[in-house]
């Protein structure tokens, strides 16, 4: 992670990837710890490459960020 912006996009990508994939389970009937590792691994694997696309996008969408940062 180069920049602070991360910091911020990722958490919150992963925690509503796997608060998605935690709501699905309970609504399946799965309502045991199983349920909370996985959708925890899920919001893991989907978040941290969601959290940095998001990231990546809003920099490079933006007109005002300065281009001499690393992207």
């Amino acid at each position: 992670m180069r920049n602070k912006l991360n910091f911020y996009n990722i958490p919150l990508a992963v925690l509503c990837i796997a608060g998605a994939a935690f709501i699905v389970a309970l609504v399946l009937g799965y309502c045991n710890w199983q349920a909370v590792v996985i959708s925890g691994a899920i919001g893991l694997i989907l978040g941290i490459p969601a959290g940095i696309a998001v990231t990546r996008r809003i920099r490079r969408k933006d007109p005002a960020w300065p281009d001499d940062r690393p992207a």
